[in-house]
């Protein structure tokens, strides 16, 4: 999901993007094990991020373990860069209402941090979990915006109120 409103966000704007390891915990040890943050920055690169940092604060918070999990990521990324031309090919878009300032941290997160979810919120959550359920990092989340027409950018565009299915196969 972030890594869809991230990617998103920055096609919409033709700019590059790219992701940061934050804390996991309020509590030390603070980030993930080396293990996670590995794949947490191989699936950043994986969805075309363009740089991954680490927020290493406080000062000190990362371990040989994070270290080795960087060194690691360093040589794959060098040693099977990805292919450039791929990174943009089937994309699909979820489209969400314009100025819609809802956290989408879970289906009670507040309304620009002051008002209770709606129902608009939960059908977002609903097609959002299908869509990310079914298309995994091809999918992007934009805003509706008139400045931006995703048809021109996406293989498929779903906006926030359709009635979206898939059959099993």
């Amino acid at each position: 999901q972030q890594l869809a409103l991230c990617r998103g966000a920055a096609k919409a704007q033709n700019k590059e993007w790219g992701a940061i390891i934050t804390w996991a915990t309020l509590q030390p040890p603070y980030l993930e094990n080396g293990e996670k943050m590995f794949q947490d920055m191989t699936t950043a690169y994986n969805a075309g991020a363009k740089y991954v940092i680490v927020f290493n604060y406080p000062q000190g918070v990362l371990t040989e373990e994070h270290y080795n999990a960087i060194k690691q990521f360093w040589n794959k990324v060098h040693s099977s860069p990805r292919n450039t031309n791929e990174e943009n090919h089937d994309q699909i878009a979820l489209v969400l209402p314009q100025n819609y300032g809802w956290g989408m941290r879970d289906t009670n997160d507040k309304i620009w941090g002051f008002w209770p979810a709606d129902n608009i919120t939960t059908q977002i959550w609903q097609n959002m979990n299908i869509l990310i359920d079914h298309y995994g990092l091809k999918l992007d989340i934009i805003y509706d915006d008139p400045k931006f027409n995703p048809q021109s950018s996406y293989s498929q565009v779903y906006l926030w109120n359709s009635t979206i299915t898939f059959t099993s196969a």
